[in-house]
């Protein structure tokens, strides 16, 4: 991997920072704004290639030239013109939304919410999962890390805390506006609306959490006994939470604005509403500034993973729209929808992507014009199983290099969980969706 110049990397991330706000004005309908948004994005991406990794660079390449050669094969024929435009900003909500919840981390202060004060026992592990599932769920990935270095200070991580670790966080995938998952899962399953899609994914979650404690609670070694946590204090829950209640009541009253589009204006314009009451104007602003030169380059894996899906999704689609592909089927039934699941999740936890998976299947999936909501809650159930059940995936991986963790626990400590898991989504499949 290769350094980025400080001059490309502050460059970058003013770019993306327009994006957002470009972004945002196009959700809102001004959708000129996107021909500005698209171009900052790639322009970021270029400036910040020399950061990816090997791997990551081959997975894009491949993204782009599995788009590019569907795009060239339904424009031999008959497929109307390059869709320019869409190649830029097929993902470019998700890709914005990803970028301006990131400035959440200037306002959550896990710092000072923690509790300080080591206390042990099953009450600690449960107040510590709560905790870290509240928190993931609005800044994601740095939740984790922050709840983990501190676990990692008392003692070696072991099946209860990486166990924990995993599955409060990707869990938190099920509900949250603010995770990647959700945002992928309404863009592939258009028409999907929250309302329509917690009933079913807020009880998987709240079930995955239960498990979770209770395998560590009544297994015979009494793993909870010796637990050490640090529980999170009632003040820092507020932010969180009025997060997500804000989505929902700008939901309501902008019914036509996406999802992603208030969750990304929701962010920014939070973010710098609280800093103005802590620092006044010009320190909040001169912090958002530095923020978005120092820290938002460091989004260039996501960057560079959703341009390049973005433009695999454009190539299929306009492949499957002219080829039109004849399915031995005619709808996507709830059998079928389980059986779509256990694919993915296999080839999720091999080691693909669900973002790989995710793109197929829309693209094959939605000239059935199925349920906005099953074929959403299929696409989150892949990726909060597949994050936990795969040794290889992102998490696991971030997990297994900085703290230690063999690569076979990752998979086998979830082995349990990952079936029973996908038999209760199963489930829950069979009951709303029939």
């Amino acid at each position: 991997m290769l350094a980025t110049k400080p001059k490309q990397q502050n460059l970058a991330g003013h770019l993306l920072l327009v994006m957002i706000l470009a972004s945002v004005l196009a959700g809102l309908g001004l959708s000129d704004f996107l021909w500005l948004a698209g171009p900052c994005g790639a322009a970021a991406m270029i400036l910040l290639w020399p950061r990816t990794r090997r791997i990551q660079r081959i997975q894009c390449i491949t993204f782009i030239a599995v788009g590019l050669v569907a795009l060239t094969w339904a424009l031999l024929i008959g497929y109307g013109q390059i869709p320019v435009l869409q190649l830029m900003t097929q993902n470019q909500s998700l890709i914005s939304m990803l970028c301006a919840v990131t400035f959440l981390r200037l306002i959550t202060r896990t710092d000072t919410d923690v509790d300080h004060v080591q206390v042990g026992g099953e009450k600690s592990f449960v107040h510590t999962l709560a905790g870290l599932h509240l928190f993931a769920s609005v800044i994601n990935l740095s939740a984790l890390v922050i709840f983990a270095d501190r676990l990692a200070q008392v003692s070696q991580l072991n099946r209860v805390t990486t166990t924990m670790l995993q599955r409060g966080f990707a869990l938190a995938a099920l509900w949250s506006p603010f995770y990647a998952a959700m945002g992928t899962s309404l863009v592939y399953a258009p028409g999907t609306q929250l309302t329509d899609l917690w009933p079913v994914s807020l009880p998987l979650c709240a079930g995955g959490l239960v498990f979770t404690w209770l395998e560590n609670r009544y297994h015979s070694n009494d793993r909870l006994a010796s637990f050490t946590g640090y529980p999170v204090s009632l003040k820092a829950i507020w932010i969180p939470s009025a997060l997500v209640v804000a989505v929902l009541g700008l939901r309501a009253l902008l019914p036509d604005v996406s999802i992603l589009t208030l969750v990304s204006a929701l962010a920014l314009a939070t973010t710098v509403a609280v800093l103005i009451y802590r620092h006044s104007l010009l320190p909040a602003l001169t912090t958002v500034r530095s923020f978005s030169s120092t820290r938002l380059p460091d989004m260039y894996a996501e960057l560079a993973l959703f341009l390049s899906a973005g433009v695999m999704a454009t190539g299929l689609g306009a492949l499957v729209a002219q080829a039109t592909p004849q399915l031995p089927i005619t709808e996507l039934s709830p059998v079928l929808a389980i059986v779509v699941l256990a694919i993915m999740l296999l080839l999720a936890i091999s080691g693909v992507h669900a973002l790989i998976t995710i793109v197929a299947a829309s693209a094959i999936l939605l000239p059935l014009e199925p349920q906005p909501a099953l074929l959403a809650f299929v696409f989150l159930t892949t990726w909060s199983l597949g994050a936990t059940g795969s040794p290889i995936s992102g998490l696991n991986l971030a997990i297994q290099s900085r703290y230690n963790i063999a690569i076979s626990n990752c998979f086998r400590w979830n082995l349990l969980y990952t079936l029973t898991m996908f038999a209760a989504a199963s489930l829950l499949i069979l009951l709303v969706f029939r």
